[in-house]
């Protein structure tokens, strides 16, 4: 797909295009100088588009909500590895895991009640 067919499919203007790619929204491939979209940045800079026509959300506003969203993203990757390299330990390992876990969530939460 073109830059002309992904505008196209997105409804915007190659203009507009051109700002999701310059800020970085979204990074076609560029196998032997031609761009190749992702169905990733198909989706992307849909969420793009309705942040900005659907909900008005300016260009800052759209940096933001895409990092916070890679944020997520990178977290939950992390989480996932996490979760799988403690399912190989000894049950006694992942014991202790989760009554640590618990214990910092309670002080965790008396530290944000005293904040109220």
């Amino acid at each position: 797909m073109d830059y002309q067919e992904f505008a196209r499919d997105l409804r915007i203007d190659m203009e507009r295009l051109q700002v999701f790619i310059d800020r970085g929204w979204i990074s076609p491939a560029m196998p032997e100088g031609r761009p190749m979209f992702r169905d990733v940045d198909l989706a992307r800079a849909a969420l793009i588009a309705d942040l900005a026509n659907e909900m008005g959300v300016n260009d800052e506003g759209v940096d933001l909500v895409l990092d916070l969203l890679d944020q997520l993203y990178s977290l939950r990757f992390a989480f996932s590895n996490l979760i799988d390299a403690l399912e190989v330990q000894p049950r006694d390992v992942r014991r202790h895991v989760v009554n640590d876990a618990q214990k910092l969530n309670r002080l965790t939460r008396r530290g944000l009640r005293s904040l109220r």
